[in-house]
């Protein structure tokens, strides 16, 4: 099942999403939108969505500012921005209901959501997240060194296959596949992260900063 790529025009930014449609929609039904974690892609919840459209739901999977082929600015990496982006893209989709789920950082995007607009999503699903409260691991000086990523511009795209690989020998081709999205490939074959560093920085801040306990 093949998804369909889109565009969702926004006020500051275009974000790029990836569509799974049943054969027929049903306009009773919810749709399911997906948002991927820190450094991560749409391509993450492929099978998650080839099981909600074999339900007979749709299913839409953001790439998040920054990450994919989405905009890129320097700065709106914060918690008000990305949930205020969340809330653009529910609002396109009125007055059919939506059910948003997130993963890791994407949980806790969709918390934020949540609590500054009351009442956009008929529910929220947090998958490893929604709940990650950096602020009881250090202090972000420890922080910013311990979640630091790995400079991996440059490197073939074989050796970070490899790499992908060798960290989870369980995978299935397709999980490598799906990987592998988190990195532009470059016209020489080599990677180069769609989330630059100073970007991902940016991010882990204000996950240190949201207060998780407040917001529930």
């Amino acid at each position: 099942m093949k998804a369909k790529l889109r565009w969702f025009e926004l006020e500051a930014v275009r974000l790029h999403a990836r569509e799974w449609l049943p054969d027929e929609e049903d306009p009773q039904k919810p749709i399911f939108l997906l948002y991927h974690g820190l450094s991560s892609n749409s391509l993450t919840w492929k099978f998650v969505a080839h099981a909600l459209v074999a339900a007979g739901y749709s299913a839409i999977a953001v790439d998040q500012r920054g990450h994919g082929p989405s905009d890129k600015p320097e700065s709106g990496y914060d918690f008000a921005t990305v949930a205020g982006e969340v809330h653009q893209v529910i609002e396109e989709f009125a007055p059919r209901t939506v059910i948003a789920a997130g993963q890791s950082w994407g949980g806790n995007v969709m918390l934020e959501t949540a609590v500054r607009y009351p009442g956009a999503a008929l529910g929220y699903i947090f998958v490893d997240g929604g709940f990650l409260n950096l602020h009881g691991r250090g202090t972000w000086e420890q922080i910013s060194v311990e979640l630091r990523p790995p400079t991996l511009v440059g490197f073939p795209r074989t050796e970070i296959m490899e790499r992908i690989g060798q960290m989870r020998p369980g995978w299935i081709p397709d999980g490598v596949e799906m990987t592998l999205g988190n990195f532009e490939i470059l016209e020489d074959d080599t990677v180069r992260p769609w989330l630059s560093l100073d970007r991902h920085m940016q991010i882990l801040r204000a996950l240190y900063d949201q207060d998780v306990e407040r917001l529930f």
